[in-house]
C-alpha cells in the first residue's frame, strides 16, 4: 500500500508547494468516498490541527486507518506457524508493549529520553525549587526510563533513584543508565506502589512528574515517601487532578484510551492528605493551560515533521492510538473534568 498523505503539499518532485506563491493553480480539491460523512468531532480535531479543509484531514485519517488494517492482517500473516531452522528458537522474542518503535514514537515526541510533555526545559523549570546539589539524595517516583533523573544528574550532579512500576519501562531505563555509566548514580528499579519498601530518614527529595494518578492507594505510598525523607526534606508533585466539574463517569470515559484505569485525587484532597503528614505546602499550582500548550506544541511538530519528511512506518502502529490518549486528556483538561496541579512542600 502505497502512503502518499504526507506528501499532500509536495509537487511531483518532494519539493513543498507554497499555496501563497503563484504557482499558476489552485490547491486540489478533496472529495469526500461515497457513503462517508463528516462528524463534529472530525471537523473540531481538522480545525485544531490546522487543515482548512476537513476533507482532506478525514481522508488522512482514513489513509492511517487502512494502513493499521493492512498491518495487522500482515501481522497474522506473519504469525503463522512455521517449522523454525536450527538455531532460531534462542532468537525467538516476542515484543513486549514498550517495544523500540513506541520508544522511538516518544523519543520524537518529547525530548530524547523525556516521556514527559515540556521536555528537558520544563523538568528543569520544575527542578529548581529544590536547589539540587551532589550533596543531596532524590528519589523518583514513575520515572518511566530514568531520563529525567540522569539530566538532572547531569545537569545538577544529584544522586536520584528511580522507581517505575512497569517492570519493562524500568528495565529499559536501567539498561541505558547502564549505557552511560551512571547506573550507580541514577539506578531504574521496579517497585510495587501498594507495598513500597522504602529506607527511613533516606532522600533528601522526593518528585514524581505527572504519574501519581496511576497509583490507586496513595494515603500509602504518601506515607512511606513521607518516612523516607529526612529532616527538612522536600516533596515536588505534579498530576491529573479532578475538579468539581467532573462528571461521574468522567474516569470511565477517561480510561478509554489508557493502557490503564486513572485513580486520579483533587487538588483539596492531595492538600489535606500532605497537610496531615506534616508537610509544609508552598505551592499549589493549577498548571493546566502550560500543560495543554506543551501536549499541542508537541504534537504540532510531530504532524509538521511527518507532512515535511515522511512517516516513518515503523512508528505507525503507535501513532494514531497514542496521538488518541493525549488528545483525549487535552479534550478533558480543557472541558474542566480535569486539571493538571504542581505541589510543593516540606517536612516541618
Amino acid at each position: 500500500m502505497k502512503l502518499k498523505f504526507w506528501q499532500r503539499n509536495a509537487d511531483d518532485d518532494g519539493d513543498v508547494l507554497d499555496h501563497d506563491g503563484d504557482h499558476g493553480g489552485e490547491m486540489s480539491e478533496f472529495v469526500m468516498p461515497d457513503g462517508h460523512s463528516l462528524k463534529l468531532g472530525t471537523k473540531i480535531r481538522a480545525k485544531w490541527q490546522g487543515y482548512d479543509n476537513p476533507v482532506e484531514y478525514y481522508l488522512l485519517q482514513k489513509e492511517i486507518d487502512d494502513y493499521r488494517t493492512w498491518l495487522r492482517k500482515m501481522k497474522i500473516f506473519l504469525a503463522r506457524p512455521v517449522e523454525p531452522e536450527l538455531g532460531e528458537l534462542d532468537l525467538d522474542h516476542e515484543a513486549g508493549r514498550w517495544p523500540p518503535e513506541r520508544i522511538k514514537l516518544y523519543a520524537k515526541l518529547f525530548d530524547r529520553g523525556i516521556m514527559i510533555p515540556g521536555g528537558h526545559d520544563y523538568a528543569m523549570e520544575l527542578a529548581k525549587p529544590l536547589a539540587l546539589d551532589e550533596t543531596l539524595s532524590c528519589l523518583e517516583i514513575g520515572g518511566k526510563l530514568g531520563g529525567v533523573a540522569r539530566l538532572l544528574a547531569d545537569k545538577l550532579s544529584v544522586w536520584v533513584t528511580v522507581y517505575e512500576q512497569d517492570d519493562e519501562l524500568a528495565l529499559l531505563g536501567m539498561e541505558r543508565s547502564v549505557q552511560i555509566g551512571v547506573q550507580k548514580k541514577v539506578p531504574v528499579q521496579t517497585f510495587d506502589p501498594s507495598s513500597p519498601d522504602l529506607r527511613k530518614a533516606y532522600f533528601n527529595v522526593v518528585y514524581s512528574f505527572g504519574d501519581m494518578f496511576r497509583i490507586e492507594n496513595k494515603d500509602v505510598l504518601l506515607v512511606a515517601l513521607a518516612e523516607t525523607l529526612r529532616d527538612h526534606g522536600q516533596i515536588l508533585l505534579t498530576d491529573y487532578v479532578l475538579t468539581t466539574d467532573a462528571s461521574g463517569d468522567a474516569v470511565e470515559e477517561w480510561a478509554k484510551y489508557e493502557d490503564f484505569k486513572p485513580c486520579p485525587w483533587t487538588a483539596d484532597h492531595y492538600k489535606s492528605a500532605l497537610g496531615k503528614l506534616k508537610f509544609d505546602i508552598r505551592i499549589a499550582k493549577d498548571e493546566t493551560d502550560i500543560h495543554v500548550k506543551q501536549i499541542k506544541s508537541a504534537w504540532k511538530d510531530m504532524l509538521a515533521d511527518i507532512q515535511n519528511s515522511g512517516l516513518d512506518l515503523d512508528m505507525m502502529e503507535y501513532l494514531v492510538p497514542e496521538m488518541e490518549m493525549w488528545m483525549n486528556r487535552v479534550k478533558m483538561l480543557e472541558s474542566g473534568a480535569l486539571a493538571f496541579y504542581r505541589f510543593y512542600a516540606t517536612i516541618r
